[in-house]
């Protein structure tokens, strides 16, 4: 597990972490799932998710309250305003964790005021990884 490694990473599948860190790294739904892979083989750990809105002239924000443009597609994100998923790991193996963080990510429902909005059935909602990693990084 090194710094250099985590940004081929997130180059490779066009992840943007939020900021500065390795929090709330935000990736598109066509690359969340071998994103996640990728991380974990490479001995990286996933604390928590994040959700976010994706926007752009197609679809403008509904749930959102804002967020940072893209560095990779046309659009930008915004942050749903509700709490981060914890997540643990305790004694998984890499392919146990895989498969819990994935099973996690596909099944995610956010109950907003007037709809139940599932991961599944939205092509605007994406997670966004925190990872346990050094506090010098």
């Amino acid at each position: 597990m090194n710094k250099e490694n985590l940004d081929r990473i997130l180059e490779e599948y066009k992840a943007q972490p939020v900021g500065s860190g390795y929090i709330d790294i935000i990736v598109k739904r066509e690359n969340y799932r071998t994103f996640v892979q990728s991380l974990i083989e490479n001995g990286f750990k996933i604390r928590s998710i994040s959700w976010w809105e994706w926007c752009n002239q197609e679809k403008e924000c509904e749930y959102g309250l804002g967020g940072p443009e893209s560095d990779y597609y046309n659009g930008w994100f915004a942050e749903i305003p509700i709490d981060k998923d914890d997540l643990s790991f305790d004694g998984l193996n890499n392919k146990e964790m895989i498969e819990k963080t994935l099973d996690f990510i596909d099944n995610k429902s956010i109950k907003f005021s007037d709809e139940m909005v599932k991961f599944k059935n939205s092509d605007w909602l994406l997670p966004a990884l925190w990872l346990k990693v050094p506090e010098e990084w």
